[in-house]
């Protein structure tokens, strides 16, 4: 995914939540909206353009490998350990590519929350209560990342981060 090599930086930031109704039949139909929801969507007008203005978060991107750094950034967030923050800790790590989505696989989750990758994700938390998926993809130009959160197979979060390539904003003074 050389497309996605570079230094980038945060331009929009946008928090969804939603439920998944619970069902006493246990007949695996939760696993798929799961599974869903965890791989994300390719994004659409509607989510990018619900995006507000937001900066602080820088994202590098360099031979298969990531590596954030945060200044004054305090949106909601999951952290390496799958813990809801505000005061986000910048991530490094790895990334995994599958059908042109790159995923998040960052150093130091904790040795009970890691996972396998699958045939199509990679969930980088996973203590069976909580899972954290973050996927990156391209979208006219733009990085645009989900982490994409599951909470007791019923609470669903999203956090969509629009990126733009940091050598833009020079080019365009």
């Amino acid at each position: 995914m050389n497309e996605l090599e570079g230094e980038w930086e945060l331009v929009g930031y946008f928090h969804k939540t939603d439920e998944i109704e619970y069902d006493d039949a246990d007949d695996g139909s939760n696993v798929t909206e799961i599974r869903a929801w965890l791989q994300g969507a390719e994004p659409t007008n509607a989510s990018l353009e619900a995006a507000q203005p937001r900066a602080g978060l820088q994202l590098a991107i360099q031979r298969g490998a990531f590596r954030e750094s945060v200044e004054n950034f305090s949106e909601l967030m999951f952290d390496v350990s799958g813990v809801q923050v505000n005061d986000y800790q910048p991530m490094s790590g790895q990334l995994a590519t599958i059908n042109s989505v790159a995923f998040l696989v960052p150093e130091g989750v904790p040795e009970f929350a890691r996972t396998e990758p699958a045939e199509d994700i990679v969930v980088r938390y996973d203590d069976g209560d909580t899972l954290v998926c973050d996927s990156m993809r391209i979208v006219d130009g733009m990085l645009v990342r989900q982490t994409s959160v599951v909470t007791d197979e019923i609470y669903l979060e999203r956090m969509l981060l629009m990126y733009r390539r940091a050598d833009d904003r020079h080019a365009q003074r």
